[in-house]
C-alpha cells in the first residue's frame, strides 16, 4: 500500500508545471532518500524555491499546523478521496506570510490565515474547518474560490486592509455569531451556498459591512428561530438575483435588493430531506423545476455551480488528475520484486 502511494505521487508530477515539485509524505516505511521526497512540511518548504509545488499526500494523521512563507503552490489530494482508504492530505491551521500562494486539495482541521502584507492568495478545493482570513494589514487580491468553509469568514475593519477580496462558489456552513465580518465594497461575495443554522436567537450573519453588493447567493436556513440575512452595524447590504429557502416552517424577510427568489425551494438534484449539510453524494445542482435556473445576474444559475464552475464534491485539484480506480495482479510477490498495479484516473480538471 505504501508503495501505491508514493506511486500516485510520481504519476501527478508529470502535471504539474512548476519549477520543482517536492513531496511530502508522512506514511510509515515512506522512502525520503530520494531528494525531493520529505517527511514533514517544514523541511519541504525549507528547500523548495519561489514557483516550485508542494505535494501533500494522504495520510492517517495530520501534519500539523503548517506556515508558507515562499511563493508557492500546495496541493492535496482532496477532501474525500474516492480511493486511499479515505485518507486525506490533512493539514492543521495553515499561515501564508507569502505573496503569490496557491493551496488546493487539503483538508485543513483549522483555519487558513495570511499575515500582513500578503497578496495573491488562491485557497480553492479545501476544506476549512474552523474558517478564513483575510483580516490583516495590507491584504488584496485573496480568493476563496470552491471550498467548503465552516463557522466563519473575516476581513480587516479598515476596508483598506483587505482590498479585492472574493468569496466565491463555496458552500458555507456551521455558522457562528457574526460569522461575516467586514465585508466592504471591493468584497465579492457570489454564488455561494449559506447554510444559515446559528442556534441561538439574537446571532446575526453580518457584522459591520461596508457598501457591500452580494450576487446569486442561495441562502438555506435551517432553524426556526433564525429566518432572515440580518447584519448589525454597517450600511444596509444590496442581495441581487439571489434564492432563499427555509428548511423549517418559518417565512424568510425578503431580502434587500432587486431580482431575488425569497422563500424558493432550491430543488437541489439531491439532498436528503431538510438536510443540506456537506455529503459527499449531495449534489447541489438545481434540478429543472427551480427558481434559480438561469436567473442569476449573469444569466447564469444561482448557487455554487454557475452554468459553468466544476465545485468538486471531493475537493479535488484541478491541477492534478485523479485516481478512480486500483487492481493488483500480484498481491503475492518475493521480496526485490515488482507489484503490478493497474491504475484508472480521470484527468485534471478545468476552471
Amino acid at each position: 500500500m505504501k508503495k501505491f502511494i508514493l506511486s500516485m505521487a510520481l504519476l501527478v508530477i508529470s502535471y504539474t508545471q512548476a519549477q520543482n515539485t517536492l513531496i511530502v509524505d508522512r506514511n510509515v516505511f515512506i522512502d525520503d532518500s530520494p531528494s525531493h521526497v520529505y517527511t514533514t512540511f517544514s523541511t519541504a518548504i525549507a528547500n523548495a524555491s519561489n514557483g516550485d509545488t508542494i505535494l501533500i499526500q494522504p495520510s492517517g494523521g495530520s501534519y500539523g499546523n503548517i506556515t508558507i512563507n515562499k511563493s508557492i503552490t500546495v496541493l492535496g489530494m482532496g477532501y474525500a478521496p474516492e480511493l486511499n482508504n479515505g485518507e486525506t492530505s490533512q493539514t492543521g491551521n495553515i499561515t501564508v506570510s507569502a505573496s503569490n500562494v496557491k493551496i488546493a486539495g487539503l483538508d485543513v482541521n483549522g483555519w487558513v490565515s495570511p499575515g500582513n502584507n500578503v497578496t495573491n492568495l488562491l485557497v480553492e478545493d479545501c476544506w476549512l474547518a474552523s474558517g478564513a482570513y483575510a483580516s490583516a494589514t495590507g491584504n488584496a487580491n485573496i480568493t476563496y474560490r470552491g471550498n467548503v468553509i465552516r463557522n466563519l469568514i473575516y476581513l480587516n475593519a479598515s476596508p483598506t486592509n483587505s482590498q479585492n477580496i472574493t468569496i466565491t462558489n463555496n458552500l458555507i456552513q456551521n455558522l457562528g455569531s457574526s460569522p461575516f465580518q467586514y465585508f466592504n465594497d471591493t468584497t465579492i461575495f457570489n454564488n455561494n451556498i449559506i447554510v444559515s443554522d446559528q442556534a441561538a436567537v439574537g446571532y446575526v450573519i453580518f457584522f459591520s459591512p461596508n457598501n457591500l453588493v452580494c450576487q446569486n447567493n442561495i441562502w438555506l436556513f435551517t432553524n426556526n428561530s433564525l429566518a432572515q440575512v440580518d447584519q448589525s452595524g454597517g450600511t444596509p447590504i444590496i442581495h441581487n438575483n439571489s434564492l432563499t429557502y427555509h428548511y423549517g416552517t418559518a417565512t424568510i424577510t425578503a431580502l434587500n435588493g432587486t431580482g431575488n427568489l425569497d422563500n424558493q425551494n432550491p430543488f437541489f438534484v439531491n439532498i436528503p430531506a431538510n438536510n443540506p449539510y456537506w455529503n459527499v453524494d449531495n449534489n447541489y445542482n438545481l434540478g429543472n423545476s427551480s427558481a434559480g435556473n438561469d436567473a442569476g445576474t449573469d444569466g447564469n444559475d444561482v448557487g455554487i455551480y454557475n452554468g459553468y464552475y466544476d465545485f468538486d464534491m471531493r475537493g479535488y485539484p484541478t491541477e492534478l488528475p485523479y485516481l478512480t480506480e486500483m487492481s493488483i495482479s500480484n498481491n503475492m510477490v518475493p521480496a526485490g520484486t515488482s507489484l503490478n498495479v493497474n491504475l484508472k484516473a480521470n484527468a485534471n480538471k478545468t476552471n
